[in-house]
């Protein structure tokens, strides 16, 4: 068995996955849960998350989800839009990676900032528990539908200010266990997704209550192959997090 995540942006890597029956679908946190205990041999699951388990795992250089510049789906949001010499920010439990992007860019700028991490996922209940949200996924894309200030594409400005690309989630597997088919289907459905794209576009418009045009815009954003500027990135987040983890 092997873990794809169930955000919109991997609905076009399912679509084209062969074997349909040996997927389960699942978000990142869920995936990690069930790789850790044997549940399944193998998953995509948020690239920092896999830095804090890499005792237990391995990268598999296979699927990815990553951008070349700007992601749409990962979003810092209010209701004023007026960014602050100090922020307390609400964010999603779903995703430790688009959080450590957040950090870097804040630092980067100098802001002083209070995370508040919250099982919430909606734009809406997030900015009740603080006066700003990180938003990723579905949850993110549902903001253009909506009268909330986007005040940053994360992925957008994480890659302009380190010239990298924005890596999100990786394809990992359990320490000892083979998942050579595995792979081996994901680099199918990598090859295979853009014949899917326009199918899923349909769906998605549908689910989320957006215009299709924004789907096709989201998906031309996404990629999900192994290249040398996603280990560039892995290399940077790896160091990064060695740094912070040293201070502990």
């Amino acid at each position: 068995m092997i873990g794809l995540i169930n955000f919109t942006h991997s609905d076009p890597l399912y679509s084209a996955f062969p074997e349909k029956d040996l997927v389960l679908r699942d978000t990142p946190k869920n995936l990690l849960a069930s790789i850790l205990k044997g549940e399944i041999g193998c998953g995509m699951i948020s690239l920092f998350e896999y830095f804090e388990n890499r005792d237990a795992l391995e990268l598999v250089e296979s699927a990815t989800i990553h951008s070349m510049k700007g992601t749409m789906s990962t979003l810092l949001v209010s209701r004023t839009g007026r960014l602050k010499k100090s922020m307390r920010i609400a964010i999603t439990e779903h995703t430790r990676t688009t959080a450590v992007y957040l950090e870097l860019i804040l630092q980067k700028i100098n802001i002083d900032y209070e995370f508040v991490w919250s099982s919430e996922r909606e734009a809406e209940a997030l900015l009740d528990e603080a006066e700003y949200a990180l938003v990723i996924g579905d949850e993110a894309l549902r903001v253009y539908g909506t009268t909330l200030r986007i005040i940053w594409d994360i992925g957008f400005q994480f890659s302009s200010i380190f010239s990298l690309m924005s890596v999100f989630s990786v394809t990992v597997k359990r320490k000892g266990t083979d998942c050579t088919k595995e792979a081996e289907n994901l680099e199918i459905a990598i090859r295979d997704s853009p014949a899917h794209t326009e199918s899923c576009v349909e769906v998605d418009s549908e689910k989320l209550g957006l215009p299709a045009e924004i789907l096709r815009q989201y998906f031309r954003t996404i990629r999900y192959d192994f290249n040398r500027g996603v280990n560039n990135t892995i290399d940077f987040l790896s160091r990064y997090h060695s740094s912070i983890a040293s201070k502990q």
